[in-house]
Formats: C-alpha cells, sequence, structure tokens
C-alpha cells in the first residue's frame, strides 16, 4: 500500500455539480461510477488497485470504491449490516477511490471498523468528524509503513490499523504471493549480481544499478511497501 497525492488531479465535474443525497434511495451509481470519475481515479492510481496494488486492469474493469461504504456499515465479522451507510459521501470526491474486485467484493465489502465505536455517526447529524477509522486510508496515509511492514514478500502489522486493513482487504490472500515473489525476486537477483562484484571495478556500476532497479520498482508503483520494507536500505549505501 502506498500514499496516493488526490490533489494531482482535480474533483471531476459531474461530483462537483450533484447534490449529495439525502437519503440512500437517492443515490445514483450514474453519477460516482460516471466515466468521467473512472478516468480521473485511474489516471491518480495508473491502473492499480488502491489496497493491494495489483493491476486491476490487466483482467477487470475494477471498481469506483467508497472508503465510507454508503449502503451500510459492519464493524466487523460478528456484526450485522447497520443502515443507513454513508450515503451522503456517495458523490464525495475524498471518499472515492479504485479497487480492485477481489478488495472491494470479496473482502471490504460494507466492513468499516472504527477504533471507537462509540463515535460512529449520527444518522440525524451525519458528521463524521468523531470518527477514527482502523482501516488505512491510502488517499490520506502518507506513511503507511507506520502500520505495516512485510518480511520478504509476507505482510505484517505493525499496529492495530494495520491489523485491520490486512484483514479487510484481504492483503494476505494467495493471489497476491505471486505477484510479490516476481518483484522482490527481480531485485534479489540484481543483489546477487553486486555480491559477485565485490571488490572489482564493477561493484560501484552495479549498486548504482540496484538502486535505479529498486527506484524503479517504486515509481511503477505495484508492491512499493514491499520494496520499501525490503530494500529500502540499499537506496541509503
Amino acid at each position: 500500500m502506498k500514499y496516493i497525492d488526490r490533489s494531482q488531479v482535480g474533483e471531476p465535474a459531474i461530483l462537483q455539480e450533484s447534490a449529495a443525497p439525502t437519503k440512500e434511495e437517492e443515490v445514483d451509481d450514474g453519477i460516482y461510477g460516471h466515466d468521467e470519475v473512472k478516468k480521473a481515479l485511474n489516471q491518480l492510481q495508473r491502473g492499480i488497485c488502491c489496497y493491494c496494488e495489483s493491476r486491476y486492469n490487466h483482467t477487470t474493469f475494477g471498481d469506483v470504491e467508497h472508503f465510507r461504504p454508503k449502503k451500510g456499515y459492519k464493524q466487523d465479522e460478528k456484526d450485522v449490516l447497520h443502515k443507513p451507510g454513508y450515503y451522503w459521501l456517495a458523490y464525495k470526491w475524498e471518499n472515492l477511490m479504485y479497487a480492485c474486485e477481489q478488495c472491494n467484493r470479496v473482502y471490504k465489502h460494507n466492513y468499516f471498523p472504527l477504533k471507537d465505536r462509540t463515535k460512529r455517526f449520527d444518522p440525524k447529524v451525519c458528521d463524521i468528524s468523531q470518527e477514527e477509522p482502523l482501516l488505512i486510508n491510502p488517499y490520506e496515509e502518507k506513511n503507511p509503513e507506520n502500520h505495516l511492514t512485510f518480511v520478504g514478500t509476507a505482510i505484517k502489522p505493525l499496529t492495530d490499523k494495520g491489523v485491520a486493513s490486512i484483514t479487510y482487504y484481504g492483503l494476505e490472500r494467495k493471489e497476491l504471493d505471486e505477484p510479490r515473489q516476481e518483484v522482490y525476486n527481480d531485485i534479489i537477483a540484481f543483489i546477487d549480481a553486486v555480491k559477485i562484484a565485490e571488490g572489482t571495478s564493477a561493484e560501484a556500476p552495479m549498486i548504482e544499478k540496484l538502486k535505479a532497479r529498486i527506484n524503479g520498482k517504486i515509481a511503477a508503483g505495484q508492491h512499493t511497501l514491499m520494496v520499501k520494507s525490503n530494500f529500502g536500505k540499499y537506496l541509503k549505501v
């Protein structure tokens, strides 16, 4: 997971022109799911899921995802679905992101755990200012490494927020093992080449090539936290 700077793309006009729904029944998926919105989110995320960092456009179209679910919410797996959801945020640019179908439909669903559930919004007021989400918002959390890390290709939580994000985004699912391993192995191959070149005139050029490879993987936007957790130290050499 990585921080995504929403300010790099302007809010789509259709969202600015649409009044916030006053009840769930008024929510129009043709507004938040409009091509203009998808284009803007795709531009921000470059075809990469905001949660698991997979390329959703390789196999599916992906989903416009509501960080705060619009139709209802659950605190955890044992909870029932509570209504209403955050319907008035259905067209709110700050509440929208793009996710792969696995993260959105199989795992996150309507889960939206809070650190303190007693601070959940009052339906009569619709004020979320007291809420402390237990899920990492990639558009707000500038340092996801404070909550998550990797040991090899295995993701590990560092905080309660990390635990919840792994659980409700499905970040430990087996489908992510292979693409993470491919990125990991690619960099390991460069590290092996550096070790072979140690003590020779080729060592310094190989170190620079390794740094370029690591920076290239980070710039590509896939599995960036895994790359930084395992190989960030080489960028300081």
